[in-house]
């Protein structure tokens, strides 16, 4: 049974620490509230840390930093931040619920338009009915400045004025065609107050007609068992309007459970490799016992289906990272995996949650490698996409999750077809937009690579 509360610590350990000691009188109860919480993770570290034998002895250390400076002190320069330590005391921080980049409105130094580059479903934002791809010109009659940006981000309920990014093309005599762009405005709006808000595993799901074909199109945020039953259904979905291309945007997709990448796994895999490996999980030495596969198993699919796919087509950004790479990883060996948008964050390692309650910290730490069936996770730096897309290049092809003129989307609807070539690189409209800040709402999901 794995143990998530580790109370007891070798004697030899605390011999070292001599600043417990004086004279020959042990002063561990007097400074254990403040040592307490370092040596717990010490404890875990050098037990279940894949790479615990780079941890410093304890006669080097100092037992009465914060937490995250004690961390910061013993992990590995291979962790590259995949270990975290962080309270338990989890407080919402109250949001409007969307993401935004601000760029300088044309003909004014001081002065900001934001466009919404992200809803969360039912947070004040999507009652609002603002959408992705629309603009937050004015909020209570004022311009948005340098000055009272967090307007934005937190508050009462607010008045805004809401514009449309459009396009103007000028023919001239000679024929030759002239663009010009401009955001103006489509309608005016309350945004309610601020809130907790929790963003969807799944905000959008779609079956997308396209050159007389169904194309299944998936917007996956994070890898939670909680989601299996949706992604199943979906699947079913798939399978009934005989999709052949699919289409899995992880753009938003920092990780999660890995039992949720095996079930994502069985439904996009070719039926010919149900049963077979999926992924190996490699822990330290002291851990080997631990060491096993994981199998694309047909189980898990009860209650939707395989789709039979011999190409994926996946969506990714910076974000992209954990459980959403080791998809990519692990599916590679057995289909052609198209990655089109930005390269991944590049996270390769599993992590294991343990948690203490005495002192309300919990240690997300990196236990295992997690290696495809070639035995291979060369991707430390992210993956590199297929075709390279930025999705907030073009403000004209910034549109909600979806919809088949979204830049990222686009690009992977064009490699499907054929009228977008792996060879070439993506063409941006010249805009008089100048991006300045981009500011993204606290999500509450795990990240990494999450093992049970």
């Amino acid at each position: 049974m794995r143990k998530r509360y580790r109370l007891f610590f070798l004697l030899g350990g605390f011999l070292t620490l001599t600043s417990l000691f004086s004279c020959g009188v042990d002063r561990w109860p007097e400074y254990y509230p403040w040592t307490g919480r370092d040596l717990w993770i010490d404890s875990v570290m050098r037990e279940d840390y894949l790479w615990y034998e780079e941890i410093p002895a304890f006669n080097d250390l100092n037992y009465f930093i914060a937490p995250q400076s004690f961390l910061d002190a013993v992990k590995s320069s291979k962790d590259n931040d995949i270990s975290a330590v962080d309270t338990l005391i989890n407080t919402p921080i109250p949001a409007y619920g969307f993401d935004y980049s601000l760029s300088q409105v044309p003909d004014n130094d001081t002065a900001y338009y934001a466009m919404v580059t992200y809803v969360m479903p039912e947070s004040p934002a999507a009652e609002a009915g603002l959408q992705r791809g629309e603009w937050i010109m004015m909020v209570d009659n004022d311009y948005i400045t340098k000055n009272n940006e967090t307007i934005l981000t937190e508050g009462d309920s607010k008045n805004i004025v809401i514009g449309k990014y459009t396009v103007h093309t000028e023919t001239a005599e000679d024929g030759t065609e002239t663009e010009t762009t401009e955001v103006v405005k489509d309608r005016e709006a309350v945004l309610p107050a601020t809130r907790p808000v929790t963003d969807a595993v799944i905000p959008a799901s779609t079956i997308i007609q396209h050159n007389n074909s169904n194309i299944g199109y998936l917007a996956y945020n994070s890898f939670e068992s909680d989601s299996d039953a949706q992604l199943l259904e979906f699947s079913k979905t798939c399978a009934t309007n005989n999709v052949k291309d699919f289409v899995l945007d992880l753009r938003y997709n920092a990780g999660g459970d890995m039992t949720s990448v095996q079930t994502l796994a069985c439904i996009l895999a070719p039926a010919d490799k149900l049963g077979g490996t999926l992924a190996s999980l490699q822990y330290n030495q002291k851990k080997s016992e631990k060491n096993r596969d994981l199998v694309f198993d047909a189980q898990l699919l009860l209650g939707g289906s395989n789709l039979n796919l011999s190409t994926v087509y996946i969506l990714t950004s910076g974000t992209t990272a954990g459980a959403a790479e080791m998809l990519i990883n692990c599916l590679a060996p057995y289909m052609n995996v198209i990655v089109v948008g930005e390269t991944t964050k590049g996270e390769y390692i599993g992590t294991e949650r343990f948690d203490n309650t005495q002192f309300m910290w919990t240690l997300r730490l990196a236990v295992c490698q997690i290696l495809n069936s070639r035995g291979t996770a060369n991707y430390a730096n992210g993956f590199t996409p297929s075709y390279s897309v930025s999705p907030l290049n073009d403000p004209a092809s910034v549109l909600p999750l979806g919809d088949p003129k979204e830049a990222l989307l686009s690009a992977a609807l064009g490699i499907i077809d054929g009228s977008i070539s792996l060879d070439g690189s993506e063409t941006t409209r010249a805009t008089n937009t100048t991006t300045v800040k981009e500011v993204k709402v606290k999500r509450t999901f795990p990240r990494g690579i999450i093992v049970r």
